[in-house]
């Protein structure tokens, strides 16, 4: 016997008050907060009943039971695990099925996943509907209110039967496409789910959400200042270029949505003029948002502060937000509790984001991950350094892209300096290459793109017979001023190590990931004040980590042999402002090749196309073209596209993970900001003597910025030998005998299986 009427089933009860919220309403309120998300890729109604229905298994009274000697935001959650839970989401799950048959397994596998995530097809066919079906009969659906139980006909959305973009010959296309919309539809449906029982939980936090400038504001704001900036420009050629490649994307704002192409050297002003196409463009449209997808952790740095520079000045409020980043390294002392909220569903209008973040989540499977998508429709989704695309991926990325401006709304701009080629072709054998249908350029006509990189033409590229670390270390050594860049990063430290040798007392500064991001940030800027002096040695030894995003200024830099993408953006870190007539970009062989696969294969091209042709023109588009195609980008070599015909939701986020850590894994340094180096070693102590996990979550994110990922093997071995010790069996650090291990110069000496420890550290 229940202590209440079932005539008023619970969702939730918050047992430090007492408060209840009745399960109708729930159902009713969610129903209509996914119907709003899932009406803007032409799915309310289905969007609706996966709301409705997901928590149909709370009508059974074992369910009440719990809840009631429970209570709690978390009493539910969980609940595959019968041993644990009373399983609520397979009730509403079976219950859709039943009532559409085969075309309700969309809902029915967002329903039964809303709190464990979209499992495989094969196991809620094979395995989780068969155990759960008996499940509801424990619900008495005559008594469920006929506004939740009901069932609407429900047509699928027109572009679902499309013939539009399908290549002849791929049977698994229509079978993909609906696995995206199964993706959206329960995007829609968990976001939905979290916000309403947010709404009850926690009215402070959720009055929080929203309340970000529109696009109109921000696109005016854009406007104001990148008019002030062009008035107040000195004339010349670059300035010139810069105005009319922001008026071009002006010009293109008003297109109708579709994929668009920005092709602009260095320096031509692409951070601001891709802003300002995407704000005007989603205006014109009337598009929700903006969303930067950057690669790297110093473009997003740069992008947010220039964004900052635009956006914050003509703010009436001083404490308003104007964009949101999402990365795992923003530092959480400094990010906002509503940035925090916005990140977790990019309800927000601007959007700067990592591509690990972005690509990550069009696969992925957890509810957490998943709440974005929906907003992904009707947005203008800009990506940065489009060369930087993961090929390993790059044919479900791609389709999923063009999907998204094809059925979604939402327009894509791809921004760089070196534009592969992604659009849908036929290979010289025959072959069909995936990619975009169609790519508009914004930047301007060919000659006018030609004309720009022949403007910024202040680079001189030129070989080197010099082949040896001694030699490469002289030429370096010859120049006050002068930036060099290898493949590996035990190769930075020995070519360092030796210009130093040749330069004592003179500035020398080492980047490699072997430092730690907060040490490489500090040693970036220090860099960046010694450049501002004049007449005053500066060199740099750095891995590729500085060919894009760092905006140094060097009259040389020195480039290992790479692939011709990385040549070109390593140009850009020379005579960048144009202050000299001309730089040089002196291309080496070095003594080691690049590590095997996607940067090997692209050097040896490059080293090909130079044996044909010496005087090869690095910065013609049409050249970067043809290096392109010999690469064979566009692949999906770990077979994602079939998993995703068969609806193997989990096998596809097993296997789409842009970084692989089953290689490598991260290991605490010994660091921190000047007035505390060892800040890291304190934050490390707390992981022992807490025990909270929202604490440790924070912790995490506090110690990332301190972390250096090496080798498992490497890892594996230094914990045999005592050189690394877990730090609250979460985090891996140097034990106090091997700290020494991790220096200002260099980072973390990892090239030794089995390093010394320190005398004094063992006497200590």
């Amino acid at each position: 016997m229940l202590p209440f009427e079932m005539t008023s089933p619970l969702a939730h009860r918050d047992p430090k008050n007492g408060r209840v919220h009745l399960l109708e309403d729930h159902l009713t309120d969610a129903g209509e907060i996914a119907a709003a998300f899932g009406r803007k890729f032409h799915s309310e109604d289905w969007a609706r009943c996966a709301a409705r229905w997901h928590d149909l298994g709370k009508y059974r009274p074992a369910f009440q039971q719990m809840i009631m000697a429970a209570g709690g935001e978390n009493a539910h959650i969980k609940d595959d695990d019968a041993a644990t839970r009373v399983d609520h989401s397979s009730v509403g799950a079976v219950f859709a099925q039943g009532k559409l048959g085969s075309k309700g397994i969309p809902i029915a596998l967002g329903i039964a996943g809303h709190h464990c995530g979209l499992q495989n097809l094969s196991y809620w066919k094979g395995e989780r509907h068969p155990r759960t079906t008996e499940l509801l009969k424990e619900v008495r659906i005559d008594q469920v209110p006929p506004r939740i139980s009901s069932v609407p006909e429900l047509s699928a959305p027109p572009f679902l039967s499309s013939t539009v973009g399908i290549t002849a010959g791929d049977r698994g296309f229509s079978k993909r496409r609906f696995e995206f919309w199964t993706r959206m539809l329960f995007s829609a449906l968990v976001d939905a789910d979290f916000l309403d029982t947010e709404s009850f939980y926690d009215e402070s936090r959720a009055r929080l959400r929203g309340g970000f400038p529109s696009v109109d504001v921000l696109a005016r704001r854009l406007r104001t200042h990148l008019d002030e900036v062009t008035a107040g420009a000195a004339p010349g050629p670059v300035n010139e270029l810069r105005r009319q490649v922001l008026q071009n994307c002006r010009e293109a704002a008003s297109r109708q949505p579709g994929v668009f192409s920005l092709t602009v050297p260095t320096g031509g002003g692409k951070t601001y003029a891709s802003l300002a196409f995407a704000l005007e463009h989603a205006q014109a449209n009337g598009l929700d948002r903006v969303i930067v997808v950057a690669p790297y952790l110093t473009i997003i740095d740069q992008t947010v502060a220039s964004y900052h520079r635009a956006l914050d000045g003509h703010a009436q409020d001083a404490d308003e937000l104007v964009l949101i980043e999402h990365h795992s390294s923003i530092d959480p002392e400094k990010e906002n509790h509503k940035n925090r909220l916005a990140a977790e569903n990019w309800d927000a209008t601007l959007i700067v984001a990592t591509a690990v973040q972005f690509f990550e989540s069009l696969f992925a499977r957890r509810p957490s991950q998943c709440r974005k998508l929906h907003n992904l429709a009707r947005s203008v989704i800009v990506i940065d350094e489009t060369q930087t695309l993961p090929t390993d991926f790059l044919a479900p990325i791609l389709e999923i892209l063009d999907g998204l401006a094809e059925y979604y709304g939402s327009s894509i701009v791809l921004s760089t300096a070196t534009q592969p080629v992604l659009k849908a072709r036929t290979a010289p054998d025959g072959r069909r290459i995936s990619g975009f249908r169609d790519i508009v350029e914004i930047a301007g006509t060919p000659e006018e793109i030609r004309a720009s990189f022949n403007c910024l033409r202040r680079v001189r590229p030129q070989r080197t017979a010099a082949k040896d670390w001694d030699e490469i270390a002289a030429l370096v050594a010859a120049e006050p001023r002068a930036l060099a860049i290898t493949h590996r990063r035990d190769d930075a430290r020995v070519l360092a190590e030796r210009v130093q040798v040749l330069k004592p007392g003179e500035p020398l500064f080492h980047l490699s990931a072997l430092m730690c991001p907060r040490h490489r940030q500090e040693r970036i800027t220090a860099v960046k004040v010694e450049l501002k002096a004049q007449n005053k040695p500066v060199r740099v030894v750095s891995t590729q980590l500085v060919e894009a995003g760092v905006d140094f200024d060097f009259p040389v830099v020195f480039r290992a042999m790479a692939g011709l993408d990385s040549l070109i953006q390593s140009a850009g870190r020379c005579n960048r402002e144009g202050r000299l007539q001309e730089g040089r970009l002196v291309i080496f062989n070095a003594p080691t090749p690049p590590p095997v696969g996607a940067l090997r294969t692209a050097a040896h091209e490059t080293d090909s196309m130079f044996a044909a042709n010496p005087d090869m023109d690095l910065f013609d588009p049409e050249i970067y073209g043809d290096f392109d195609k010999r690469l064979g980008r566009v692949q999906d070599k770990h077979g994602v596209q079939n998993l995703r015909e068969q609806f193997e939701f989990e096998s596809v986020s097993e296997k789409v993970k842009l970084i692989n850590s089953d290689w490598q894994a991260a290991v605490i340094v010994p660091w921190g900001p000047p007035e505390n180096r060892k800040e890291s070693l304190d934050l490390l102590a707390q992981a022992d003597k807490v025990d909270n996990p929202a604490f440790l979550r924070l912790l995490a994110r506090k110690v990332q910025g301190y972390s250096v990922s090496i080798p498992r093997r490497q890892v594996d071995g230094w914990l045999k030998t005592g050189v690394l010790y877990s730090a609250g069996g979460l985090f891996l650090a140097l034990t106090p005998a091997y700290r020494h291990l991790y220096t200002d110069e260099f980072g973390l000496l990892a090239g030794k299986e089995t390093p010394a420890a320190d005398p004094a550290a063992l006497i200590g």
